[in-house]
């Protein structure tokens, strides 16, 4: 991972992995799974997993090999939150840094 921001991904965090929807359009999900992240908050525009133009309001970078999907919910700052895009940064041919997008 970068350098830079290695030694500042130590802010926790919870993932809600996707299970499914029920029949009355609720989400499921598996067990919360617990993760380290360097939050920012801060208004960037972006275009989310469906090609729409929106605004993240914020950013949680992630080392690369934190398993983590666009389907699934994140609570930070005990707020739970639908995820709008993920971007990965590679090094050496692998994912060295994701950018998730709340």
């Amino acid at each position: 991972m970068y350098r830079s921001l290695i030694k500042w991904v130590n802010v926790p965090f919870i993932i809600k992995p996707f299970k499914a929807r029920t029949g009355t359009g609720s989400f499921e999900f598996f067990d919360d799974v617990e993760a380290l992240c360097y939050p920012v908050q801060q208004d960037t525009d972006i275009i989310d997993s469906a090609g729409a133009e929106v605004v993240s309001t914020h950013q949680l970078y992630l080392k690369g090999d934190t398993d983590i999907k666009v389907t699934d919910h994140v609570v930070f700052d005990n707020d739970e939150h639908s995820i709008k895009s993920i971007h990965s940064f590679y090094r050496n041919g692998k994912v060295d840094c994701k950018v998730v997008y709340l």
